[in-house]
This record gives structure tokens, sequence and C-alpha cells, in this order.
């Protein structure tokens, strides 16, 4: 059945069929069907074309809210990615820092070895001449107090208890040899453990005065490049930054090619600053 927009093409259409004869025939009559086919036919393909235009517009909205959803999803990624990152750096530092403490703790199971070499050494000499592993020239050898350990003794004994975290003892210990063995060539090294003891227990403003005790008294020391990373640490940890990056920051400028030095740059670019 045509539509009403369809008869009014087919009144168009059969006018001129009425005004050229008062008779119709059945050619023209057919005809007529034919044109009113023709009509019907287009008016479906328009009103088709007017459905896909909406179907398309109602794709392209659904397209855009997607994209927006996308574009939503990949700034959420990019903040986590972003955390994770922060992260990672942070366990990074914390695994250096580790391996910095294994490798000063291989360190002093050496210089305890050492240590005991000479106390056996010098056990062993022999009248007039120097004995097997003596110490180097400029090493004052201290006799232990009357009933007491003896310096290699306290010192081992000090370590031993570090290792296992007995920190309180271990200061105990390194403090005892500070005070009782002010001049050997281990000194310098008591000291700094006595730090280390205080920064494992989260004593941060005493480890920074432990450390500055030794770099004031033993500037030259072996242990001075880790004492000034270890003060930059603990400064962080008590919310010191900026003095905390002038210590980190000389570290890198004095011991340039020490592995303080590259624990100190990680901790500088962890914390956005470019070593200099």
């Amino acid at each position: 059945m045509a539509r009403p927009g369809a008869l009014g093409l087919v009144a168009l259409a059969a006018g001129p069929l009425l005004l050229g004869s008062a008779c119709v025939s059945s050619s023209d009559i057919e005809g007529l069907h034919r044109q009113m086919n023709d009509i019907e036919k287009e008016i479906q393909a328009l009103e088709r074309k007017s459905s896909s235009k909406e179907e398309v517009a109602k794709l392209n909205s659904s397209v855009s809210q997607q994209t927006q959803q996308l574009l939503k999803s990949n700034a959420d990624m990019g903040v986590k990615l972003g955390e994770l990152t922060t992260k990672m750096e942070q366990l990074e530092a914390k695994l250096e820092d580790t391996n910095r403490r294994l490798s000063q703790l291989s360190q002093q199971i050496a210089e305890t070895q050492g240590d005991l070499a000479r106390m056996r050494g010098a056990g062993s000499a022999t009248p007039g001449g120097a004995p097997p592993g003596a110490p180097a020239a400029d090493t004052t050898v201290v006799a232990p107090p009357a009933g007491g350990p003896s310096p290699a003794d306290l010192y081992d004994t000090a370590s031993a208890d570090y290792t296992k975290g007995r920190y309180a003892l271990a200061i105990q210990g390194f403090e005892d040899y500070v005070r009782n063995y002010p001049n050997t060539d281990l000194t310098d090294n008591a000291q700094y453990w006595i730090g280390e003891c205080h920064y494992a227990q989260k004593k941060f403003p005493e480890a920074v005065e432990d450390f500055d005790k030794l770099l004031k008294q033993w500037p030259k020391s072996d242990k001075a490049a880790a004492a000034l990373l270890k003060k930059g640490y603990a400064m962080l940890e008590l919310g010191q930054k900026a003095e905390a990056v002038v210590q980190l920051q000389y570290v890198v400028h004095e011991y340039p090619a020490s592995e303080e030095a590259r624990l100190a740059r990680s901790r500088l670019n962890s914390l956005g600053i470019e070593a200099r």
C-alpha cells in the first residue's frame, strides 16, 4: 500500500493522463501502476538511507565514548606505571644498601682475620727479629688492660654481635674498643660500626653523631666515604633532605670511583637530583 507521500506523487503523475483523455485505457492504468511502484521503491530507498545515517551517528557516538574510556584507561595505567617505577627504584636502593652491607661485612671479616693473624704472629716473635705478620710500622700495638680481652677478641666479639643483630652489645663492644685502644688501625672502623649499629636501630640522630665523630677524628680513614654516605642516608630519614644531598654530592665528588659514590649517585637519582 502506497504511503501518503507516494499518493501525492502518483496524483501528479496521473494528472496528465486524466487531462489528456476522459477515458483511461488499460495500458494507461498499467503505466500508472508502474510509476507508483517506481515511486514506492524510491521512497523505500530514501528511508533506508535515512536509517543508515542514524545508525552511523549512533556508531560515531559509541566510538567516541569508547575512545574517551580508552584514553582514561591509558592515563590511569600511566599513573600506575609511574608508581611501580618509583617502588622499583626504592627496592633497588634497598638492595644496593643490602649489598653494600654484605660487602662491608666481608671486609670486616677480612680485617678481623688479619688482626688475628697479626696477634698470632706477635705471640710467636723471636728476640732480635720482626715477628711474622707484624703490624705496619705506623700501627701502635696496645696491650690489653689487666684481665681484659685482647684488642682482637674485643673487636671480634663486637663484630659478631653486630652480625647477629645484637646491636646494643655490639655498640658496647665497639665503644670499649675505641676507649681502650684509641690508636690502632681498627679504631676508626670500630667508631664507624657504632654508627652502623645506631642506624640499624633507626636511631638516626645518634648515627649522624657517630659518623661525624669518625670524620672529625679520622678524616683520612678508609671508612670516611662510607661514613659520609650513611650520614646522608640518616639525614634523609630525619627529613633533612638539603643537608643529605650535600653529603651525597660530597661522596660523589671526593670518592668518584668508589662503591659509595655509585650508591650516592643512585640515591640522588631516586630523589630526582643529578649527581655532580
